[in-house]
């Protein structure tokens, strides 16, 4: 995956599709620090073949400095092919498939996991996939549907006959929730498996979780994402802890490209928002300017906010930020 998209092996690391989340804005800051690639928010091939404004307007996300890859998800081998045919026309540099979304609306759909309980469509979807672009393409998969249904290695060697480029795993099935740790094992497995790369996925909330994977698994790259939410840090590839200044500095360059990207308005301000309250996670004496944050309606306000809360922590004597308690919660 690296030679195919000119990526720097020596910090691979991937952001993940993010609903709410994966904007420009914040695509530029997790690239600022270090993420060889990002993705757009996933896309449903229903609206992109349909022609709908809201998924026209999401489609037409700006690149950046780094290297973007587009996720789409479907119910079939034609949806998906005539999605992949449009999305070719676009100035993305990869194109992924999404196999592993546990949402219940998407699963009940048809899309998503939903696709894990038949390698055979599995199979097609990745070659009308593969006819319809030649770009790298690539698919993303978790275990299987549950325990019992642990399908992981048809599903990959599918997916390679099919004409994927790489593949990744999110190391739990379908019907898992955050209560159970991925299985580094399994992705192991499959990555010693496959002739195609293998990204690992899951768990990756700071340096020490990807450097595990890493090291245990053998998998090319990993891929964040709840890890990267309040911590676009974590792309530094480095065990240093985060520090007042820094973590500073990184808010308000956040700030700023969300006020390039969307000026003055209050849906903008609404947007960062939740990002603020991420950012504020782990900071001792924090909770009265979360409180602030809530009632926001201006950049300058967000800059103040910030400020004095910078201004509290120096006058405390905080350092760093208390790792165990800024991780956010994705679902």
């Amino acid at each position: 995956m690296f030679s195919l998209l000119g990526l720097n092996a020596n910090n691979p690391l991937v952001l993940a599709p993010l609903a709410g989340v994966s904007d420009f804005p914040f695509r530029r800051l997790c690239h600022d620090y270090g993420a060889q690639l990002t993705y757009i928010e996933m896309l449903s091939s229903q609206p992109i073949i349909r022609g709908n404004r809201r998924t026209l307007a999401m489609m037409a996300c700006k690149k950046g400095n780094g290297k973007l890859g587009v996720q789409l998800t479907g119910q079939n081998p034609d949806e998906i092919g005539a999605a992949v045919r449009i999305l070719d026309d676009h100035d993305y540099d990869t194109i992924d498939i999404n196999m592993g979304c546990p949402v219940r609306k998407v699963v009940n759909s048809g899309c998503g996991s939903a696709l894990l309980r038949d390698e055979r469509l599995v199979h097609q979807v990745v070659a009308r996939a593969r006819q319809a672009t030649s770009k790298p393409l690539s698919v993303k998969i978790r275990l299987g549907w549950d325990r019992q249904h642990l399908n992981y290695l048809a599903v990959g060697k599918a997916a390679s006959d099919g004409g994927a480029d790489w593949l990744t795993v999110h190391g739990r099935t379908r019907s898992e929730n955050y209560s159970r740790r991925v299985d580094l094992d399994a992705i192991k497995t499959l990555r010693a498996a496959l002739p195609i790369p293998v990204i690992g996925n899951g768990d990756l909330l700071a340096f020490h979780d990807y450097q595990r994977m890493l090291a245990t698994t053998g998998v090319a790259a990993c891929m964040i994402a709840r890890g990267a939410m309040g911590n676009p840090w974590i792309f530094r590839y480095r065990p240093q802890r985060l520090g007042v200044d820094e973590w500073q500095t990184g808010v308000l360059k956040h700030l700023h490209y969300q006020q390039q990207e969307y000026g003055d308005s209050i849906r903008a301000i609404s947007c960062m928002r939740k990002h603020l309250l991420w950012y504020l996670k782990g900071w001792s004496g924090s909770k009265p300017f979360k409180e602030q944050v809530l009632k926001l309606e201006s950049f300058a306000a967000a800059q103040q906010v910030i400020a004095d809360c910078v201004a509290l922590l120096n006058a405390a004597g905080v350092v760093y930020r208390n790792q165990s308690d800024y991780l956010c919660t994705y679902s």
